[in-house]
Order: C-alpha cells, then structure tokens, then sequence
C-alpha cells in the first residue's frame, strides 16, 4: 500500500486543502521540484490577445507572447511518474500596481497539477500527453499531444550568436502570475463565482541560454493556439533549482471579488 505522505513528497495533508470532504483531501498545498524550460518568445497580433483577455480587468502589455514548454523532475505531485510537464502560454499584464503575467493556454500532463492549478489559482490548464528530450549536445525536442491528437512540436538548438529576447524589454521581468478565478453556476449557462487571484512562486532561473527554435501548432477547434500565428522571435534555456509552492514560501492573495 502507498505511504500517502511520501506519494506527495515529505508533506503532510493540511486540514481544508482541498475541495473534498475532509476524509478524502484532494492535494496537498505544498510542493517543490526543479525546473527545465524552453522558452520560444513570439510576437502575436495585439488584437487577438487583447480579444482572449476582453473577459479579464487586466491591462495587456505589449504584443509578445512566451511559449514556455516546461519539464520539472522531482515535482512531489507527481512523484508516481518522475516528473510534471507544462506548456504555459504566457503574456505580460499590469493590474493595480501588479506587473505580472496571465497564461492565456496552459497544458500539464498531471491530474492532479490540472485539478490544484484550476481550483486554487484559476489556471487555463488542460490535460495533455507530451516529450521533452534532451540530448548531449543541449538540442532539446518534444511535443505535446492532447486527447490523442498533436497540439505544438517544438525542437531547440543552443546558438550563442542567437539573439535573447524576452518577455518584456528591461532589466525587469514580470513576476508571479494572475487569473480571474470562475465557478460555473450549477443550474444555468453562467458564472457563479470569480475572483481574481494572484501567486508568486520563489523562482531562481539561470542566465538564459540562447539558441535557435522551430515550433509547429496545430489546429484544434477546441485548443486554438494554432490561431494566434506566432511568429518567432527568439528561443532560450533556462534552469531553476528552486521551484515550489504553499503557505511557507509563496506570495498567494486573493485580489478581489468579482461575482457575486
């Protein structure tokens, strides 16, 4: 039989951490784990971005858009499979005095990492199946696949004359994340409950280490990223030892309420 605390890593269930009854919690509210990432920097027409966020209080911030393909080994919620996979597809925003970010797509390849993210912070997580391969000589592959059909493909080639460009142009770097947080009303087609929420996570990536990328989305009527036809800007690697989550070592604030 499974050691219930060693299956979420050295962490104990805390009392109310989940939506579940209290004999059958959910997840644990904290966790820990490196993190690999390809970041492919893209510049997306302002106006197809602005559309996706018309439902959001938040103030978009330029017209760049980072595809993050995101392994993490070790993750103590996935301890079962030996690491998390996520693709965040992620742009800069500003909301009262935040300047920070808001993921328009996300896909993660654990249930649970799915079922936290959506329930405690509002993410735009999906399921998904993925690779990410590294060789010796730093090239990295993958893909992500979701119910069964392929959604993005990427392969990553360390350059150092390829440019870095990032997120945003200055020294600062948006920080932490920010979502409008829905509850579908149980009897009718609206929202019962939002709210706004924001996280930050201690985060501690390695200088970005710039290459060349080629990445292919495809068509999905029910996951349109292929819709926003990013065309690519740069492409860079970077390393964290330091990634986790709960009460100990977050900023997690729920911002304010929007209904009812």
């Amino acid at each position: 039989m499974y050691d219930v605390k060693k299956m979420f890593g050295d962490y104990d269930m805390h009392p109310n951490s989940g939506v579940n009854p209290q004999y059958a919690p959910a997840y644990p509210v904290e966790w820990e784990c490196a993190l690999r990432t390809v970041e492919v920097m893209t510049r997306v027409d302002r106006a197809k971005v602005a559309a996706l966020l018309a439902d959001t209080p938040f103030e978009l911030v330029n017209d760049r858009v980072a595809f993050r393909f995101m392994a993490s080994p070790g993750h103590t919620l996935s301890l079962h499979q030996g690491r998390m996979f996520d693709l965040m597809v992620t742009v800069a925003v500003r909301y009262e005095g935040l300047f920070t970010q808001t993921h328009l797509y996300m896909y993660c390849s654990d249930p649970m990492g799915i079922a936290a993210g959506r329930e405690l912070f509002g993410y735009t997580k999906k399921d998904c199946t993925y690779a990410f391969d590294e060789a010796p000589d730093g090239s990295i592959s993958g893909r992500v696949d979701r119910r069964g059909g392929p959604l993005a493909e990427f392969r990553f080639t360390p350059d150092p004359d390829a440019p870095v460009v990032r997120l945003v142009d200055a020294d600062e770097q948006p920080g932490g994340e920010i979502h409008v947080r829905r509850l579908p009303h149980p009897e009718r087609l609206e929202t019962a409950y939002a709210d706004i929420v924001y996280r930050r996570t201690p985060l501690a990536y390695s200088e970005p280490r710039p290459g060349r990328a080629a990445m292919t989305l495809k068509s999905s009527a029910f996951d349109p990223i292929a819709a926003l036809e990013p065309e690519i800007l740069s492409a860079q690697f970077m390393v964290s030892d330091v990634y986790g989550g709960g009460f100990a070592v977050e900023d997690r604030r729920l911002l304010k309420r929007l209904i009812p």
